[in-house]
């Protein structure tokens, strides 16, 4: 049995690099230009291309999104932007628009008829944009060259099940298992432009249908009546965040390839946690009383279930649902009560560095460590973290009081421990650190480099 590819999202080179540590496979991103996330994403065509070169170098695949749908004047642009693309290799091209398809194919002949190995290899993926529900649309889009298909969230895993059984092997599935979902079918939205004039067909969605509303009455345009019984608006178009964590061993045996995770606006903790908690699950979905069916799942293996799935709540979201996988959406699928994101625990900060000291003065003075800082290359370092532990350099990423109570997440544990003192690395000890800070703690257990460090509210 082949285990299903994990696809995490990337916002930025960062994002890329916490998200293939902590279990990716493969990760998804793009430049502003042409994809449907032109806002805060990190990503410039230098650093993208520095992210196919990344994953590669560990054996791992890039795919980049070009799934906007064009208009003429954009053809011309549209093409050039392809090229270069093409031109870094990445191990996929994800489109939605026929047009960009046409375009995309023609510049891959092009290139592989120029002598480029990479070319032949590339493959070029069906957006879940373009909305093919059935067997004979992806059919169709498999003649034009398309060999995966990112199915729409509004499938149930019985008609996925209908699509894998009459497709040839060749032509791969993907699937979403987590993240935010659009009220509109397949994201097709055109609320964000009757609002604000954003196009979220061209990457531009504000997210009108996070927002609260109220009832007007044709007759009575000065009465604004609440629709729920209470003193809030109603968030009615507000569908809660996707989880599938708990069935993915249902969505692999349905015929899906990938597990595809939304989310390249998130932090770089939503990168890690996610990939962590599905990478594991994946993993223990290929117990062989998942594969076979016949046994009772192991109780260890049950409790493992809970923890994965309670590390989801870790990050902030929504609330999560099935979405459509198990039935049409009901009530209880929508969040009714807020369109923002809560979680109670906060990301705290990322270690940076592993400080190794320089032993280059007598053994009564600071030791002269080298950090890595950005504030300074050579700092001193309080002596009161002089011992047998690991020292390492945190960079802050919210506020963290001295005496909090933390937790570390590696890829593969999870570690606690308390901050009775914050001291920095030029030997300062703060009362509090703030986003932007530096410090330095130790701990008896090596912790590679980009392991997540988080705090529960109070």
């Amino acid at each position: 049995m082949v285990k299903p590819e994990l696809l995490m999202p990337s916002g930025d080179l960062e994002k890329a690099k916490i998200a293939f540590q902590f279990g990716a496979d493969a990760c998804y991103g793009s430049t502003p230009a042409f994809s449907m996330r032109t806002r805060e994403v990190g990503f410039t065509l230098a650093t993208l291309n520095k992210a196919i070169e990344y994953a590669h170098s560990i054996n791992k695949n890039f795919y980049v999104t070009v799934n906007i749908f064009p208009h003429e004047n954009e053809l011309v642009a549209i093409k050039n932007h392809l090229a270069k693309i093409i031109s870094m290799k990445p191990d996929a091209i994800i489109v939605a628009d026929l047009g960009v398809l046409a375009l995309a194919n023609k510049l891959k002949s092009r290139s592989a008829s120029g002598g480029s190995q990479e070319a032949n290899k590339l493959e070029i993926h069906l957006s879940t944009q373009a909305n093919a529900t059935n067997s004979e649309a992806i059919k169709q889009y498999a003649k034009f060259g398309v060999k995966r298909v990112i199915l729409p969230r509004e499938i149930s895993i019985d008609n996925i099940k209908r699509i894998r059984k009459v497709l040839p092997k060749k032509i791969e599935l993907e699937a979403f298992v987590h993240g935010a979902m659009c009220m509109s079918v397949s994201g097709r939205c055109h609320l964000s432009n009757y609002f604000t004039g954003r196009d979220a067909n061209h990457g531009q969605c504000v997210q009108s249908c996070r927002w609260n509303y109220a009832l007007i009455e044709e007759k009575r345009p000065n009465e604004i009546m609440s629709i729920e019984e209470d003193m809030n608006y109603s968030y009615i178009f507000n569908a809660r965040d996707l989880c599938m964590i708990e069935h993915l061993d249902k969505l692999r045996d349905a015929g899906i390839t990938s597990f595809k995770v939304e989310g390249r606006n998130k932090s770089i903790y939503y990168c890690a946690i996610v990939a962590r908690a599905y990478r594991k699950m994946i993993d223990l979905t290929c117990h062989p009383e998942f594969i076979s069916g016949s046994h009772e799942i192991p109780k260890q293996v049950r409790n493992d279930i809970k923890i994965l799935k309670a590390e989801l709540d870790t990050i902030t979201s929504r609330g999560y649902s099935t979405g459509f996988y198990f039935g049409k959406p009901s009530q209880k699928d929508i969040n009714d009560k807020s369109s923002r994101p809560h979680s109670d625990w906060q990301f705290v900060g990322i270690i940076k560095k592993v400080i190794t000291s320089e032993t280059k003065q007598p053994s009564d003075c600071h030791p002269v460590l080298d950090t890595g800082s950005k504030n300074s290359e050579k700092l001193l370092v309080d002596s009161r973290l002089r011992g047998n532990d690991k020292v390492y350099l945190v960079e802050v990423r919210n506020e963290i009081k001295s005496g909090t109570v933390v937790e570390i997440l590696t890829p593969d544990k999870i570690y606690s421990m308390r901050l009775d003192k914050l001291i920095t690395p030029d030997g300062k000890t703060l009362p509090k650190a703030n986003p932007g800070h530096e410090l330095i703690i130790e701990h008896e257990i090596p912790l590679p480099v980009n392991s997540v460090i988080r705090n529960k509210l109070m």
